[in-house]
């Protein structure tokens, strides 16, 4: 194991934060995967998960049972963790401008198109080489010139996860069943992680809007497929995913202890572990269009009082909650407003009018654009 750190500067005087990296196995040895947690700073979740993963990553390494290069960010997100009001962590977004910390990542192949364009040919191992290496050097340049802690901070945190197989983004939701947002580009990648970690449901978008960190993986190779692709092979070189391990509280060593053992299952699975006892056998998620997934809305303000679980299917018009107002003690029902699978609420048991309350997943696509929620 190698500990890896990297400073940022730092928006105010006399004050550093560092993005602080582990990695396992030997760097290009083979494949990588890159694994983080916290981007959102106030998901403890995930970050516990990765506490309980990094023993296993090492006695794996001493045991020699490493094939390929695992990359941890344990806390992706030093700005968010300190961002604290009213004895409330505030890390989801950014205080000073409110940017969501996991919205906005660069482009990559806007940054690298141009200049790759000459330099590919006919073998895709090749071209996917050309393009990794002009990611990193992007990265760099971006990175310099970045104005803001949050800036750097992004690009940094790309710059080690650019040239990645697989990147697992480790999040949570207020609370909900297992889930996960991936690619239609690797189906069998994304079946396979369901499989292993549990996933009650898969979340299906090619782009989802706003460039979220495991999209500016994934969205490259797509765009530059679309640009490039009738005359250079170029391959869907990363597989990536935002894995939402359940609700704000779930977080408990046994719980993580599990979760951090599933994930070991995975990377096994395609090709970085050898002799590890265990193989994906959970039962196979539910893959469903993000396009399908519904809102649905508070319809006037008070207490929250819930009829349907996270995971639970539904039908439209089914019940789903009461809010009541306690000053009119006016009581009206929360409906579905599709047949789908609620997989997810909102932790918060009071309301303003209009408010989202949660999502239905559903099998027909209702809409598409920017389909991800603040």
């Amino acid at each position: 194991m190698i500990c890896l750190s990297t400073q940022l500067r730092s928006d105010s005087p006399s004050t550093t934060r560092a993005l602080v990296a582990y990695r396992f196995g030997a760097e290009g040895a083979g494949p990588k995967a890159y694994l983080q947690a916290g981007l959102h700073a106030d998901e403890m979740p995930g970050v516990l998960v990765l506490q309980h993963l990094m023993p296993l990553l090492q006695a794996a390494e001493a045991a020699g049972q490493m094939m390929g290069e695992v990359l941890v960010v344990p806390l992706a997100n030093p700005i968010g963790l300190s961002q604290w009001a009213f004895q409330r962590p505030m890390g989801r977004q950014e205080t000073t401008s409110l940017h969501n910390f996991n919205r906005g990542f660069p482009e990559l192949a806007d940054l690298v198109a141009d200049k790759v364009e000459p330099l590919l040919g006919p073998s895709a191992a090749a071209n996917v080489a050309v393009i990794r290496a002009a990611f990193r050097e992007a990265l760099a340049q971006l990175r310099a010139a970045a104005l803001t802690e949050m800036l750097e901070m992004q690009a940094a945190l790309l710059q080690w996860s650019c040239d990645a197989d697989y990147v697992l983004d480790l999040h949570c939701d207020h609370e909900a069943v297992m889930h996960l947002y991936a690619s239609p580009a690797r189906p069998e990648d994304t079946a396979k992680l369901c499989r292993a970690v549990g996933a009650e449901l898969a979340l299906i978008q090619d782009i989802s809007g706003g460039n979220a960190f495991d999209e500016a993986h994934t969205v490259p190779w797509l765009v530059l497929q679309r640009r490039f692709g009738d005359r250079f092979p170029i391959p869907a070189a990363a597989f990536s995913t935002t894995l939402e391990y359940r609700g704000q509280f779930d977080v408990d060593d046994a719980t993580a202890a599990q979760d951090a053992r599933n994930l070991m299952t995975f990377l096994a699975s395609v090709g970085f572990l050898r002799d590890w006892p265990e193989a994906p056998d959970h039962a196979d998620a539910r893959h469903l269009p993000l396009g399908g997934s519904s809102e649905v809305f508070a319809p006037q303000g008070g207490v929250v009082t819930w009829v349907a679980k996270p995971g639970q299917v539904v039908v439209a018009g089914e019940v789903l909650a009461h809010v009541t107002d306690a000053a009119s003690r006016v009581r009206l029902p929360v409906l579905a407003a599709t047949d789908g699978v609620m997989f997810r609420r909102e932790l918060w048991r009071s309301c303003l009018r209009g408010q989202g309350l949660a999502h239905i997943a559903g099998e027909n696509v209702l809409h598409d654009g920017e389909l991800l929620s603040d």
